[in-house]
């Protein structure tokens, strides 16, 4: 993810704002999961969906059906053939979406983050203070953010044989980004109505 990130930025230090993020999100999911906080989410959740069904599976249709129009709009509107626009309107990554993407990235790699839950579970079985908790996973993610550092450090001195090697990755990514964005998000759809569907006949 950073790879291709790397060489979307207006500025090389913006790629810090997704570093940051990754890191921050990675701990923010640490310490829910040490402190219980994650069942109080799931809980909340089972509690809107028992008493307050009606309006759930309203907004799970809704974004069902918004993410059906997009989809629809993606296909029908025109495709860009001015190459040089394009890469101009894609080297215009914003600080606001490294974060939002970084956060992301952390959250969906969380589910198989193993190691990370090995590690979280050694806590559960010491007696420790929340305030040791905290410094640990602290340093954990210091060194789990190392390798992106590292990364940015290689493209910062290695800029122009960095810049080919992301040319040839990107040339690849356009083949399949056309067909694929539109693929997930109307699978992401046909979970969003089978899921508000098998509630309503449950």
């Amino acid at each position: 993810m950073q790879f291709v990130l790397q060489g979307l930025v207006k500025k090389k230090w913006h790629i810090w704002f997704y570093i940051v993020a990754t890191g921050v999100a990675n701990m923010i999911g640490g310490v829910l999961a040490y402190f219980g906080l994650f069942n109080v989410v799931f809980e909340g959740f089972n509690y809107l969906l028992v008493n307050y069904q009606p309006i759930v599976v309203t907004i799970e249709l809704v974004l069902a059906f918004g993410l059906d129009a997009f989809v629809v709009y993606q296909m029908i509107q025109p495709k860009q053939t001015d190459t040089s626009a394009a890469l101009v309107k894609v080297r215009a990554v914003s600080p606001t979406a490294l974060v939002m993407i970084g956060g992301g990235a952390a959250i969906s790699e969380l589910v198989t983050a193993l190691p990370y839950f090995a590690f979280l579970a050694v806590f559960f079985s010491q007696n420790l203070s929340p305030l040791v908790v905290m410094m640990i996973l602290v340093i954990y993610n210091v060194l789990y953010t190392a390798p992106l550092i590292a990364l940015f450090m290689v493209y910062h001195f290695a800029n122009q044989q960095f810049d080919r090697l992301y040319a040839y990755i990107q040339q690849l990514i356009g083949r399949f980004s056309d067909s694929l964005t539109p693929l997930v998000i109307a699978l992401i759809a046909i979970f969003l109505v089978y899921h508000s569907v098998s509630q309503l006949i449950a």
